[in-house]
């Protein structure tokens, strides 16, 4: 399980958002860089932080925990 601290911020700013688009455009980013960085992070963890809809995302059971994880680690 290896991730990049790049990762983890655009986790949590597609968490905040609720949508790649909105987290895309706080992080001046493209939005497929936003999606290619998620979907790595949720090969390497091995679990679905997220549940696709047409209008947007949920964050699953397993997405809220890691949340809390990526937040004390980006806060150290």
């Amino acid at each position: 399980m290896a991730f990049t601290l790049r990762q983890l911020q655009y986790f949590i700013a597609v968490a905040e958002q609720g949508t790649v688009s909105g987290a895309a455009q706080a992080l001046s980013i493209s939005q497929s860089s936003v999606t290619e960085a998620v979907k790595e992070l949720e090969t390497d963890l091995g679990v679905s932080l997220f549940e696709r809809h047409p209008r947007g995302l949920t964050i699953t059971h397993d997405g809220h925990q890691f949340l809390r994880h990526a937040t004390n680690i980006l806060a150290s």
